[in-house]
């Protein structure tokens, strides 16, 4: 028997898919501190996404006031949900973009030590560790990084950046930020953090979703006359959403000057929590979800054209940024 994502769906994280207006905050542009802002769309009940109307960045307020706890889960779901991947029998459905991911940063950072920043379980790593780099993770949940401590084997620590070892100052080659920087509510205190563990030549690595991907959705739907579903902006975790410009803003306010910037492969999310309620860590079948697997294709490859039409800068296509910088002097 199907079982509905929105009634039996089993969820690791503490992630609701209604928030009530006391259960959010307002905040101020998180760039350059503006509280003016346009309102841009408004989902899981309360939660707002707003423009900033000084440096047009793209933000959550109001927002949760913790987003980083709700990866703060039971083990034993993130387990199960990862279980085969632990046991190396099955895949993890990022797999080929993480493979993408270090083949780029290699260009740029052949080797050397390796911090993954919001490491999750390790999914990154393990296969950083395999490629010989020596590899290190940070990750505030307590479950999740014992998870890679223990089913990985992992070096992990189970906290924020900022609470690092101080004799891990400049001692990393790489620091990566895949698909962590959009949850970071204070992005500019934190870029201060990652330049402290960078070493003078080190590589920060960083991969956002690209909000006018999410936006070109959003007013696509809108004209066919529908209401986006509630998870499009993904904004109880994702609480700043940047475009090539305003991400090139954010790395220079931080202390880093862009070295490359691109764009990378579309995540094509698994299908199996509409099926069978879990599995949400494996690859599922592309037929189980065509239509999404063939849409995200093709955008993607549209985005090369559109790139070249837009004068070099990513437009609406991409499915997400991929910045590479290094430290200002």
């Amino acid at each position: 028997m199907l079982i509905q994502e929105n009634s039996d769906y089993v969820r690791a994280g503490k992630q609701k898919q209604v928030y009530a207006a006391g259960e959010v905050i307002q905040v101020p542009c998180p760039l350059c501190g503006e509280t003016r802002h346009h309102k841009i769309y408004e989902e899981h009940g309360a939660i707002g996404i707003v423009r900033c109307v000084q440096c047009e960045l793209i933000y959550v307020s109001p927002r949760i006031e913790s987003p980083e706890e709700i990866y703060w889960g039971a083990a034993d779901k993130y387990y199960d949900e990862a279980r085969l991947i632990f046991d190396g029998k099955a895949p993890h459905h990022r797999d080929p973009s993480y493979l993408e991911e270090l083949d780029l940063i290699e260009r740029f950072q052949p080797t050397g030590r390796f911090l993954d920043v919001g490491c999750n379980m390790g999914m990154l790593l393990r296969h950083a560790r395999k490629r010989r780099w020596q590899v290190c993770g940070v990750e505030p949940s307590p479950t999740l990084s014992k998870l890679g401590k223990e089913k990985f084997g992992l070096e992990v620590f189970s906290c924020f950046l900022n609470e690092l070892p101080e004799n891990e100052e400049r001692s990393f080659d790489v620091v990566a930020l895949s698909d962590v920087f959009e949850h970071i509510s204070k992005p500019r205190p934190f870029l201060a953090e990652a330049r402290r563990f960078l070493s003078e030549k080190g590589l920060l690595y960083v991969k956002v979703p690209n909000a006018r991907w999410n936006l070109f959705k959003q007013q696509a739907i809108q004209l066919m006359g529908k209401k986006p579903s509630a998870g499009l902006w993904d904004s109880y975790e994702h609480v700043v959403h940047y475009t090539d410009e305003t991400l090139r803003k954010m790395l220079h306010a931080g202390g880093f000057e862009v070295v490359h910037m691109t764009f990378g492969l579309p995540i094509q999310v698994p299908s199996w929590q509409h099926h069978v309620g879990h599995y949400y860590q494996y690859p599922s079948p592309w037929l189980l979800d065509w239509k999404r697997h063939l849409g995200r294709s093709v955008a993607y490859y549209l985005s090369y054209p559109e790139r070249l039409l837009r004068g070099g800068s990513i437009g609406a296509m991409a499915p997400n940024l991929v910045a590479l910088a290094r430290k200002s002097r």
